[in-house]
């Protein structure tokens, strides 16, 4: 049997973010108040795309948290900005590093290995803005500075090296009932809502605490109407009154489009 593996597919090195924070409130968020936003310009440079998977990790934090999971937001801007859950654990000014991530098959475990198959890394001298950044691709250890990525190395990392993305979202929903004992729930959503943006019982999602900061992984319960619960371990990292994004992934190309809703707290605007 085949073993797939995970590797890294491009990097940002020394980003400077510039807005953000607990009290921010962006003006560009495109109805997505969550995730890293990232301008375009920026985005095409280091091979990333609107909805992709990533790890930001923050140069200079301690080392019990220095980087979170989050994905990329839409925006219009020249701006790098943090959002929701994120600007808890990022403010204006901050350093940090952006990883997205890949599956290998077989197949492309061997031209990995062979230095045929290209990661992205996008240099920034620190305290620089990112127009002046240098791209390389990293060829096991052998980095060729490369002024774009040619047609021939797109359709390559297109065809074996796919993207994490976010699959659905569900934003602004409010827990209005949690329950500590661990029963066979974890994070319970309106089944309508699941619905809506193609979630099943048991789908894997991530849940951003936009309230406290910080994100989790669990599995989604569908509930009645109206019902946002936490038990378990969920209920101690979303409390009653707790507002939160609920996102799940998949292993795709840059074409899938997500499925987002939009809530008043527990039912679709």
């Amino acid at each position: 049997m085949d073993v797939t593996t995970s590797c890294k597919r491009s990097a940002i090195h020394n980003l400077r973010i510039d807005a953000g924070g607990p009290n921010h409130e962006s003006t560009d968020s495109k109805g997505i108040d969550e995730g890293l936003a990232l301008p375009e310009s920026l985005r095409v440079a280091s091979d990333l795309v609107i909805g992709e998977a990533v790890i930001v990790a923050r140069i200079n934090g301690d080392n019990r948290q220095n980087r979170v999971r989050t994905f990329v937001s839409p925006t219009t801007s020249e701006r790098v900005e943090v959002r929701g859950s994120l600007g808890h654990f990022l403010s204006q000014g901050d350093l940090v590093c952006v990883i997205s991530e890949t599956r290998l098959d077989a197949a492309a475990q061997r031209l990995h290995r062979s230095g045929d198959l290209h990661i992205v890394d996008y240099g920034i001298v620190p305290g620089q803005g990112f127009e002046g950044g240098t791209l390389k691709h990293e060829r096991l250890g052998r980095a060729d500075e490369v002024a774009e990525l040619t047609s021939e190395m797109s359709v390559l990392r297109e065809s074996l090296m796919p993207r994490i993305m976010l699959n659905s979202l569900i934003t602004d929903l409010v827990v209005n009932d949690t329950n500590e004992n661990c029963l066979l729930g974890s994070a319970e959503i309106p089944g309508i809502l699941m619905d809506q943006v193609g979630m099943t019982r048991h789908t894997m999602v991530t849940v951003f605490n936009a309230s406290a900061g910080g994100c989790t992984d669990t599995y989604a319960v569908p509930m009645p109407p109206g019902v946002v619960m936490t038990t378990g371990a969920m209920a101690g990292f979303a409390p009653l009154g707790t507002r939160v994004h609920v996102a799940s992934f998949a292993v795709a190309d840059a074409t899938l489009p997500a499925a987002i809703v939009q809530t008043d707290g527990s039912s679709a605007i």
